[in-house]
């Protein structure tokens, strides 16, 4: 060969590895600023949910559950009548780090909402979505009308979502790498889901019957699963060990509720209320997220049989509708990357889709969580009205169930308030208050000092473990009661007040306060008698 083709030769190859060199430098520095914008995208939409929950967080007041969950800390177990521990131990923890105002109570939540929503985002990525996909994703869930509500309480629910999303993630994560440490953190976090809410167990349950009839269940027998199965096991042992010695208190509440107070659905409302919970709008993206997981190859695949699993138990056991709500992010995740490959290239829809969601589940907000003030929210009602959406048998007030639950515990311990003044000074040594619910007896307790009054007495659920204490029965201040319950341990059963709120349900409005006195027997003969786990 000659020495000029030769060097022609070696120039064209130099220059072809220049040009790899060159595309590989763009493609890599392409996938960079994909990865960048979406890391972006995923903190700017993980502030903004902050940001939405926590700047109303002092709007209303404590809700009935916030109030309990408050009296539950100050009387801190391994477990309850109705919940595990875990609420307890948050609130506080926020009370002694940031106090007891809204704000303060309520920043924890807030906090669970934004990593869910980043969770959702990176999880999105994981399945193999892009910017686009993940941004749906994130959008969704943030703006979903049940993520909306309980990221602004202090309450189980509020933690839920963040902790089934977790356990999922790090079960992909773990089955990959078959990493110790991942395995551990699995058994951490579904350990902390159960002492949160016992609807963990349902969960993991149907995980694990979902993981049995796929590839992913090699990881069943691997010692990391047995090691992570170990982990949740401690967790959660000494809340059951609890429940034991107290007679399963937990299933005697969810049977009453069962029987009583919960709304139970059809098959076709349930479904339908599931696609109400998480904004109409974005129904086509988790549906296109399950049916892609049931249909596809994904690694997760698993968890949409998990979904058809976990939404059938629930249906056989006549849950509440929310029940499975905590389940959707996967669903959101799956359902942006599919949407990505399907219209990603569509760039009218890229656009269109999200900005649909965003002015939609804006538009939904106030009706999930006290986005307006309420006389704004009275006029934005009548517009949209989501009062006939029930999950308790109640009739509806005013306003819905998760606004008025809020609402009226200033104006109720300050009608008890008055009644207390109005007893003689030796009356009111003796004096104790006896209320039908916990959310009255939590009111006295967290707001009744300012006023002076003595702390309340309860037989509704954990109220009930905490017994009638010091209180000799002599003058007892009853609310909510039947009168005719009452003369049957008091000789004297005089009306000096009666309760009432313009916005509260009508079950817990216009009660009834009862000044009673010469009692037929001593308060702890009859406390049995008041017990109502429900």
């Amino acid at each position: 060969m000659r020495v000029e083709e030769r060097l022609t030769e070696e120039g064209l190859v130099g220059l072809r590895a220049v040009g790899h060199d060159i595309v590989s430098s763009r493609e890599l520095a392409r996938e960079s600023f994909n990865v960048d914008r979406a890391l972006l995208a995923a903190i700017a939409i993980g502030v903004a949910t902050f940001v939405l929950h926590f700047a109303r967080a002092g709007a209303y007041g404590y809700q009935r559950d916030e109030l309990y969950f408050i009296s539950c800390a100050n009387h801190l177990a391994w477990g309850y009548v109705d919940q595990p521990p875990l609420i307890a131990f948050i609130a506080k923890l926020a009370l002694v780090l940031f106090g007891d105002s809204l704000y303060a109570l309520r920043f924890l939540p807030a906090l669970a909402a934004t990593v869910t929503v980043i969770v959702t985002g990176r999880l999105t990525r994981r399945l193999g979505g892009g910017f686009g996909a993940q941004v749906l994703a994130m959008l969704g869930i943030a703006l979903a009308p049940f993520y909306l509500a309980v990221g602004n309480l202090l309450t189980m629910n509020a933690f839920e979502p963040l902790l089934w999303t977790g356990t999922a993630y790090l079960f992909v994560k773990a089955d990959e790498s078959d990493d110790p440490r991942l395995w551990a953190a699995l058994g951490l976090v579904s350990g902390l889901g159960l002492i949160n809410k016992y609807s963990m167990f349902f969960f993991l349950g149907a995980c694990a019957v979902a993981i049995a009839f796929s590839p992913a269940r090699r990881s069943l027998v691997r010692p990391g699963f047995a090691l992570a199965i170990a982990i949740a096991s401690l967790i959660v042992a000494p809340t059951l060990v609890w429940q034991a010695q107290h007679g399963w208190p937990q299933l005697e509440v969810l049977r009453a509720a069962a029987a009583d107070k919960n709304v139970v659905v059809g098959p076709l409302t349930f479904y339908l209320q599931q696609i109400l919970m998480m904004n109409p709008l974005a129904a086509p993206l988790w549906l296109a997220g399950l049916a892609s997981l049931l249909l596809g190859r994904s690694q997760m695949r698993w968890y949409g049989f998990a979904y058809v699993v976990l939404s059938i138990v629930y249906l056989i056991l006549g849950a509440k509708v929310y029940y499975l709500a905590p389940i959707y992010p996967v669903l959101f995740a799956a359902g942006g990357v599919s949407l990505e490959e399907r219209f990603g290239n569509v760039r009218w829809a890229a656009l269109a889709y999200p900005i649909a969601l965003l002015i939609g589940g804006l538009a939904i907000a106030p009706e999930a969580y006290p986005l307006l003030p309420l006389p704004t929210f009275l006029r934005y009602q009548h517009v949209l009205d989501v009062r006939s959406i029930k999950m308790e048998k109640h009739p509806e007030g005013e306003v819905p169930q998760h606004f008025a639950d809020m609402l009226g515990w200033n104006t109720l311990v300050q009608t008890l308030a008055g009644s207390y003044a109005a007893l003689t000074p030796a009356e009111q040594r003796e004096a104790v208050i006896l209320t039908r619910d916990y959310g009255q007896a939590s009111a006295v307790d967290f707001l009744g000092p300012r006023y002076g009054l003595p702390h309340a007495i309860s037989g509704h659920n954990n109220y009930y473990l905490y017994g009638p204490g010091n209180a000799s029965g002599k003058l007892v201040l009853a609310i909510g009661f039947d009168p005719a319950f009452l003369h049957t341990e008091f000789r004297s059963v005089e009306r000096v007040a009666v309760y009432h709120d313009d916005y509260v349900l009508p079950d817990f409005n216009n009660l009834p306060i009862f000044k009673c006195s010469l009692p037929k027997e001593p308060l702890a003969a009859w406390w049995p008698a008041t017990k109502r786990f429900i």
